[in-house]
């Protein structure tokens, strides 16, 4: 018995390709409004997709993409990744400190370095509350 072939499930399968087929025609004024369905939905690259969802009544989400939307969150991905960065620099500069200044100059170092945190802080919560 051969025991290192893998054994598939049957809802492993990929669903069977339809096998029936319907033809139907449009007046002029039916394939417009037609088009324009299509449009809203966003299903205009399939056709047969969006005829199967409506004749069953299924539900279809239509997904609207609004360009300034898109590049405000490019933006604050952008600013997200620039605070990464600062936590990392963050990071390296109290590794600084430590290692090459005196007992007397680091506190003086890390307070200076926490009141540049508490100002990043409200610059952070100040855009919080602009993108809600």
């Amino acid at each position: 018995m051969d025991t290192n072939r893998k054994l598939t499930d049957i809802t492993d399968r990929k669903p069977r390709t339809p096998s029936y087929k319907y033809s139907f025609r449009l007046n002029e004024e039916q394939h417009i409004r037609f088009n324009e369905l299509l449009c809203k939905a966003g299903l205009e690259h399939n056709r047969s997709r969006f005829i199967v969802k409506r004749i069953f009544a299924e539900e279809f989400v239509v997904i609207r993409r609004d360009p300034s939307k898109v590049q405000f969150i490019a933006r604050l991905n952008d600013f997200y990744f620039q605070f990464q960065k600062l936590g990392n620099n963050y990071n390296q500069i109290v590794k600084a400190i430590n290692s090459h200044f005196s007992n007397v100059a680091i506190p003086h170092q890390i307070a200076a370095l926490e009141q540049r945190t508490r100002e990043l802080k409200a610059l952070s919560i100040e855009i919080l509350s602009l993108a809600k």
